[in-house]
């Protein structure tokens, strides 16, 4: 599959992926030849870029963190979950018994980490597509599962993996009790603006203890998702191993799910730039020993997507390397060659100097 700009798509090319939005249902069905009209929805929807099928990409592996259907029952869920939540903020009825929408998170949470967990080598190599107004469902479900492979990764054991996806899915439940327009705010937020926004862990955390029966070590990184490893976050101040490591976790997920997707204040950054960010505030905001291992997990150069080498020549990345994400193996369309920037030696002082996504 061969990543392409909604921009640069053009009829008759064939979609690679199925487009779905925040409630599961299928928009347009993968395989489908593109159209001038459903170019335009893809548009209309938000969408960055979609994954084409064609000659060029034909050897690129990719598929995403966990397949399709894991994936799209995730937002599916974490979609009926909010709504639930926002029909108990309007009604403010609390104290109800345990609900199915709890039952189908944990079955959900149980696709997810037998996805993560049954690959060694499953490493963040795609681009996920999301609608621009099922952003909040489809940024819980990512982040959960993006959690769930930086805790594997970190060699967090089975039940702590499922804590961690668990609470992915939930951590910003607390936002429907806050102001839309204060959440979907395109400008920066005033004192007492920022003031309620900083509440949303608060709220989330109480209204899952009051309403439902996850386990505190869920609760507890809910509540702590926004603190920093230096104690500068909120809502509490705590750092360090003051914090539970899921927490610590699943705050860098968070954040990194949040830069590289498009948000109403924010054009998406590019992988290598979120990385760079982490980098420089490691042991600031970040726990050091996460940042470390999401630097030789988190592919900085997805598969599929088009890249320029600093010898002038333009390809399309193929292949992630685990351990060393700067080293691709790439694809040269005009020469029909692949080069392996990790293996062979005569591309040594070869570097990647653009990603175009």
């Amino acid at each position: 599959m061969h990543y392409v700009s909604v921009d640069n798509l053009k009829p008759g090319m064939v979609l690679g992926q199925e487009i779905y939005d925040a409630e599961g249902r299928t928009l347009i069905m993968a395989e489908a030849p593109l159209t001038e009209e459903n170019i335009g929805f893809l548009s209309f929807l938000g969408i960055l870029g979609v994954y084409i099928n064609d000659e060029a990409g034909k050897d690129v592996k990719s598929g995403g963190i966990v397949n399709t259907r894991v994936r799209k029952d995730a937002v599916s869920v974490v979609t009926k979950f909010f709504n639930r939540a926002k029909g108990d903020a309007i009604k403010e009825k609390y104290g109800v018994e345990v609900s199915r929408e709890e039952e189908d998170i944990q079955n959900s949470v149980s696709q997810v980490v037998n996805e993560v967990l049954s690959d060694e080598q499953v490493m963040n190599t795609i681009i996920e597509v999301r609608t621009y107004d099922g952003y909040t469902f489809f940024h819980s479900a990512d982040v959960a599962i993006l959690a769930g492979v930086i805790g594997e990764k970190c060699h967090l054991k089975d039940t702590e993996i499922r804590d961690l996806v668990t609470a992915g899915f939930l951590h910003d439940v607390g936002k429907v009790f806050i102001d839309p327009d204060i959440i979907n705010a395109p400008r920066r937020l005033t004192d007492e603006e920022r003031e309620k926004m900083m509440a949303h862990p608060d709220k989330g955390f109480e209204y899952l203890r009051v309403n439902f029966s996850f386990n505190e070590n869920v609760l507890r990184a809910v509540h702590e998702h926004h603190e920093w490893y230096n104690g500068g976050g909120y809502p509490s101040k705590k750092g360090g191993n003051a914090l539970a490591f899921i927490s610590r976790v699943l705050k860098c997920a968070d954040v990194y799910d949040a830069m590289t997707g498009r948000r109403v204040y924010h054009e998406p950054y590019l992988p290598g730039e979120v990385m760079e960010y982490f980098m420089g505030r490691s042991g600031m905001e970040f726990d050091p020993s996460i940042v470390k291992t999401m630097t030789r997990t988190l592919c900085v150069y997805p598969a599929g997507c088009d890249i320029e080498l600093s010898d002038g020549r333009r390809g399309i990345v193929v292949e992630n390397h685990v351990g060393a994400v700067l080293r691709p193996t790439v694809f040269i369309p005009e020469t029909g060659e692949s080069v392996d920037l990790l293996h062979d030696r005569d591309t040594m002082n070869l570097t990647i100097t653009k990603l175009a996504i």
